[in-house]
């Protein structure tokens, strides 16, 4: 079962087509990377500021969900990554839930340092991997969030 909800994570979280970052100007959205400092969790005020757009956005599609997946750098042992994985998503979480966001809408996982999206070395590097991936999905009308595992809210059409 675990290993079926890391591949759902995946898939939902990694698919091709989309802009590098989230965009609430037209009313929906679909992925943003929120970024950490080395071994915290603390929510950066520019996260904040992106996470209460989020949260807004949440609350006027009351069929979405919100999937998260944390991520730390290659230096942080595997155990420990993992568990700051989670201490980030649960930043999140309470962030969302702080801005009236049900808990129910909210489903994470943690990936630690086994996935990070920029190989090599450095800070620079380093910093780009450690984040928490946020991607919101919604239902269409009539169907069950599980139904719709797969769909990804629309929001702007590429111009």
């Amino acid at each position: 079962m675990k290993r079926l909800m890391e591949i759902w994570f995946l898939l939902l979280l990694a698919a091709p087509g989309y802009a590098a970052g989230p965009d609430f100007s037209s009313g929906g959205m679909d992925w943003g990377d929120l970024y950490f400092s080395k071994g915290s969790a603390e929510l950066s005020a520019e996260a904040r500021q992106e996470l209460a757009e989020l949260a807004g956005w949440l609350k006027k599609h009351p069929d979405a969900m919100v999937l998260l997946a944390g991520y730390d750098d290659q230096r942080t042992p595997e155990k420990d990554s993992t568990d700051l994985g989670w201490n980030r998503t649960k930043a999140v979480q309470g962030y969302l839930s702080s801005r009236g966001v049900d808990a129910g809408k909210v489903n994470a996982i943690s990936f630690g340092n086994t996935r990070g999206i920029v190989a090599g070395q450095g800070e620079a590097v380093w910093a780009k991997n450690r984040r928490v991936r946020y991607r919101a999905v919604e239902s269409s009308p009539g169907t069950s969030r599980e139904d719709s595992m797969g769909g990804v809210c629309q929001r702007c059409k590429k111009k």
